[in-house]
């Protein structure tokens, strides 16, 4: 006994819906901004990870792997100012991993000047 043209199509329709529903381009953003929360260094100049607060109020832990533009001591400074900032990120599986941290106003974030 074999299966109806309806119970075929039906297969076929359910098949074809899961091929596109996994092809589906994933729709996470490649650059976040917001306020830095929280942070956590490796060493006087290099961050280990830190928490962004996005403009859209969500919190997102990203972990650094090498040096990402910005110190420890400058990323207190603009954690204690509010100042925002843009961070381009790559994603490996649900780790976010922050690239770059830069001003938000698209300038790379750069130290103060030393005081005189």
């Amino acid at each position: 006994m074999g299966i109806s043209r309806r119970e075929a199509l039906a297969c076929l329709a359910v098949t074809v819906l899961a091929l596109l529903a996994g092809c589906q381009k994933h729709t996470r953003p490649t650059v976040l901004q917001g306020l830095i929360v929280d942070m956590q260094a490796a060493s006087f100049v290099r961050v280990a990870s830190f928490t962004l607060r996005t403009d859209d109020g969500n919190l997102i832990e990203m972990a650094c792997e090498g040096d990402v533009g910005i110190t420890p001591g400058h990323m207190r400074d603009h954690m204690v100012l509010a100042e925002p900032v843009s961070v381009p990120v790559r994603y490996d599986g649900d780790r976010v991993i922050a690239l770059h941290v830069d001003d938000a106003l698209g300038t790379p974030a750069q130290p103060p000047p030393p005081p005189r």
